[in-house]
């Protein structure tokens, strides 16, 4: 029998993870038995295949189906092999420019212009650093993406080369037709993620007379065109009071989900805060009443929370984002931040840090992890410090803080956040003390009673908090 692999199928083995392979359009990768890998890569479509109880099982799974001798996969689907460590995805800061001059920037060292970016060489280089080390998607973010003079180059190489362009982060000044329709016609459909800080507030914190009405024509135009869109919105003192219209107003317009996040202790911020920040335990109180009044209406929106809680009002399911780890199945060596060991975040300067979201204070600090525009992104994914940081285990946090060592919440929080850490404590392995707030002032009790209290169908949770 001649078999290949399904047309949205590759095989990929990299260090520690022999043995996996790829969906298009997914960004992490699934891992294979011995026998299902080697029966796969058999499916060729240019060698007879025995019959047998694993390729019956790979067909009724969709991963491999039967053909005409000679009819054979692609070069993308062929077995990749990589001397480097597994890494999913890649959030790429390709320009520092910007047409804003945000207030709470966490890219910025300061509140100094970044003209900094990367040239059309430099791009790639990264380009074929990412397909060699085996990365499938990328994010584009900035800075403002769509102000690199090759953005669209950039989109381009990305759909040659059979990756995935999963989200672009902007501003939605630049979003155009003639540049939705390309991505239509290049097989792109990325999340399109717009910051919206707020009806009557956006033009505050961008510095940037008109920037709200300009993220308004950004998520008509998306939803006109199809694609999917996120709103990124900023919450602070000055803008609290609106968040319920805010989340009204998307949900009237659209939008998937809205990301409500904490306009934090940034380097920018700080210098342009002016009391504006709200602290931890007021940003928890207020999202709470504002989860309260969203479960109580009639929207359908996806109410994601920072470092807190999300919801589906729709669905009623919940999660809680301090719940990291379970009791159940406890382990002491899983990363400190699941996120940065999925994701590279390289910074429009080339440098690597475990996040975008701690770019500026690295680089406030003058902490280096490593520099993709000074050395091949995948000997960073092989040995050193960047590798070194973003795979530290929870048992390092567990060992710097007694009090986390007598904490009975450990196992689900596992330390908290290492951003949030740094940016409070100003240590990468110091206790989250937003989360130590979370659990001990009993808030995963308070979230579901939040929610359920607005009646109908109670709200299923998603987090295994056993």
């Amino acid at each position: 029998m001649y078999c290949r692999l399904n047309d949205c199928i590759a095989l990929r083995s990299w260090k520690l993870v022999p043995r996996a392979y790829y969906v298009d359009g997914i960004r992490e990768a699934r891992g294979l038995s011995p026998e299902e890998f080697f029966v796969m890569l058999a499916c060729d479509g240019e060698h007879d295949v025995e019959d047998s109880p694993t390729l019956r099982d790979l067909m009724a799974r969709g991963l491999v189906e039967e053909c005409e001798p000679g009819d054979g996969i692609d070069d993308w689907q062929r077995l990749r092999l990589f001397s480097n460590r597994y890494f999913p995805h890649i959030n790429w800061s390709i320009t520092g420019k910007c047409n804003f001059n945000c207030l709470h920037c966490f890219m910025a060292a300061d509140n100094a212009p970044m003209m900094e970016e990367f040239t059309w060489d430099e791009c790639l280089a990264l380009l074929d650093e990412i397909e060699g080390c085996g990365i499938q998607a990328v994010t584009l973010t900035g800075g403002e993406p769509t102000l690199h003079p090759h953005f669209m180059d950039i989109c381009r190489e990305i759909a040659r080369r059979h990756l995935t362009l999963s989200e672009i982060n902007t501003n939605g000044s630049f979003i155009t037709e003639a540049m939705l329709d390309e991505f239509h016609e290049l097989g792109l459909s990325p999340e399109i993620k717009i910051s919206y800080d707020g009806v009557g507030h956006h033009d505050w914190l961008r510095n940037r007379p008109g920037a709200e009405e300009l993220a308004r024509r950004a998520f008509e135009l998306c939803h006109a065109k199809g694609f999917r869109t996120r709103a990124q919105t900023n919450v602070h003192r000055g803008n609290l009071d609106c968040m319920y219209d805010t989340v009204k107003w998307l949900d009237d317009l659209g939008v998937e989900e809205i990301r409500i996040i904490r306009t934090s202790e940034a380097p920018r911020w700080e210098e342009n805060a002016h009391g504006m920040c709200l602290d931890i335990k007021e940003y928890y109180d207020a999202m709470l009443e504002l989860m309260a009044r969203v479960a109580a209406s009639d929207m359908r929106i996806v109410v994601d929370v920072w470092q807190f809680a999300y919801f589906n009002p729709r669905g009623r399911w919940y999660g809680v984002h301090p719940v990291q780890g379970s009791c159940e199945r406890y382990r002491d060596n899983v990363p400190v931040c699941k996120g940065a060991r999925g994701t590279i975040a390289v910074s429009h300067t080339g440098e690597l840090s475990p996040c975008n979201q701690l770019s500026g204070w690295f680089a406030a600090h003058g902490i280096s992890l490593g520099n993709v525009k000074e050395r091949p992104l995948h000997e960073y994914l092989i040995e050193g410090t960047y590798l070194e940081c973003v795979t530290t285990p929870v048992s390092k946090v567990l060992e710097r803080n007694e009090r986390c060592a007598a904490c009975p919440y450990w196992r689900l929080c596992l330390g908290g956040c290492r951003a949030i850490a740094c940016t409070l404590s100003g240590e990468f392995l110091a206790a989250d003390k937003a989360k130590c707030l979370f659990f001990h002032d009993g808030y995963l009790e308070k979230v579901p009673q939040v929610l359920n209290s607005a009646g109908g169908v109670p709200y299923r949770c998603i987090n295994d908090c056993e």
